[in-house]
């Protein structure tokens, strides 16, 4: 009799544990969706987005600004081959779970929020510039996120050649955990990525950052590089398996160096127990590379080539894999409705904030044929401790956005487009000499003279 109940209090405790232990990666929501336009709030709290089929090329397919307690689940959103699936600025506490992503410009963008959680998703062909968009292509991306309980966890997705064009399809970008609760990026299933030559899977630190977390995830091709750190303090990256075969823009498995020295120096970098094999575009292996600037990497001798490591890491299918068991779904399908504003207030557009740079007030206008330059401080340039020529850009890259190098003389000697945050001039050791340099991003610019030695 003892035993027997034993039995039978294990059996009921096991039927208490959560749904998606049991159904793995991605959506499971089986219902039926209610054809809605996009949706916008402005200041609201405590109510559910669910069950609805939205497709837009006008808006975001869900807007919210000023939002608290907020849940996103059971949706179905795209084709919106211009839009995001999800735009969120200056949000708290909003869960994002069980939503089906198709051919949407990027799938979730999260600026200036608090207790995100984007979990238990389906992204199927992040769009990005494919489709006219002057975005960059994510399936998630917090920026400047900050506070505890943030998460990209559990999702699947999944990008075909031709049919999607993506930079980094997770990544963290000057966003904030804590010590007691990193923001966690755990147990994505990412297949597919690029042909960007400079994006890839998972992207923690970007304009620095702290308290990150990426773990359990396992990524098959998914772009110029696997899995990275690119500045910041107390960041990680465990226990993670990522395979790349050779492509066009493959370049390499893991990835950690500090591109934003003038921030700071990185603390606490962890790079540990995963498994890579890796192909570089011009076939040899490349699984890892760690930049001097980095400094001390915490159980980088524990991760492991693994040339078995194969596109088999992840199944056949992975999109719609969730739901193929009897899951969880609203009786009847449908939606909880939300009362639309007839009027809503316009989003506000969020602020760029200054970067840190050499006299970023002054125009700095050498020589008599340069063009007049008010310095954007939006826009940085410096040398690096290799001595390399970079840019950084706060805030929206334009497609236009280039630098452009002249000499003593006032002659143009260089030109390049830049097309993410941070750049590397590809060219990047001039012979020494003093440069006049103009970065031109939209309406901004900045211009400033360097003596290269």
């Amino acid at each position: 009799m003892r035993l027997n109940n034993i039995t039978i209090i294990l059996g009921l405790a096991l039927l208490c544990i959560p749904f998606h232990i049991s159904y793995g990666q991605g959506a499971r929501y089986t219902g039926s969706y209610t054809k809605s336009a996009a949706i916008k709030h402005v200041g609201k709290s405590n109510f559910v987005i669910e069950g609805f089929e939205i497709s837009s090329n006008d808006a975001d397919a869900i807007h919210l600004s000023n939002c608290e307690n907020v849940v996103i689940r059971n949706n179905k959103l795209g084709p919106s081959p211009t839009k995001k699936g999800i735009y969120l600025y200056n949000c708290k506490n909003v869960t994002i779970v069980d939503n089906t992503f198709e051919n949407v410009q990027s799938g979730l963008v999260a600026y200036t929020s608090q207790g995100i959680k984007f979990e238990y998703n389906d992204v199927t062909n992040i769009l990005g510039r494919l489709k006219g968009s002057n975005d960059v292509g994510v399936m998630a991306q917090f920026i400047q996120v900050s506070g505890a309980g943030n998460s990209v966890s559990y999702n699947v997705c999944e990008n075909f050649p031709g049919e999607s064009s993506t930079e980094d399809i997770i990544n963290l970008y000057q966003s904030h955990g804590t010590a007691q609760s990193p923001i966690v990026v755990k147990g994505n299933w990412i297949r597919g990525g690029g042909p960007s030559d400079s994006g890839g899977g998972i992207n923690l630190g970007d304009l620095s950052g702290s308290y990150q977390l990426a773990e359990d995830n396992i990524l098959v091709n998914p772009g110029q590089y696997g899995i990275g750190i690119s500045g910041g303090q107390n960041m990680t990256l465990r226990n993670n398996k990522v395979y790349g075969s050779r492509q066009s823009f493959s370049n390499v498995g893991i990835v950690a160096a500090n591109w934003y020295e003038n921030l700071g120096q990185t603390q606490n970098i962890t790079v540990s127990n995963n498994i890579v094999n890796y192909t570089h575009k011009d076939g040899y292996v490349n699984n890892w590379w760690y930049a001097g600037n980095i400094g001390t990497i915490n159980g980088k001798e524990t991760n492991k080539y693994d040339a078995s490591l194969n596109a088999s890491i992840l199944p056949d299918k992975i999109i719609g894999r969730a739901r193929s068991s009897s899951t969880p779904s609203t009786p009847g399908g449908g939606s909880t409705p939300i009362p639309e504003d007839n009027n809503p207030d316009p989003a506000p557009k969020p602020e760029e904030k200054p970067g840190n740079t050499d006299k970023d007030n002054e125009a700095s206008n050498p020589g008599t044929s340069l063009p007049e330059v008010k310095n954007d401080r939006s826009i940085q340039i410096y040398i690096d401790r290799f001595n390399r020529v970079c840019v950084n850009i706060w805030g929206f890259v334009t497609p236009s956005a280039n630098i452009v190098a002249y000499n003593e003389a006032g002659e143009i000697i260089y030109r390049q487009d830049l097309t993410r945050f941070h750049t590397v001039l590809s060219n990047s050791r001039p012979n020494p000499g003093k440069y006049t340099l103009l970065v031109r991003n939209g309406d901004k610019a900045h211009m400033k003279t360097l003596n290269i030695r």
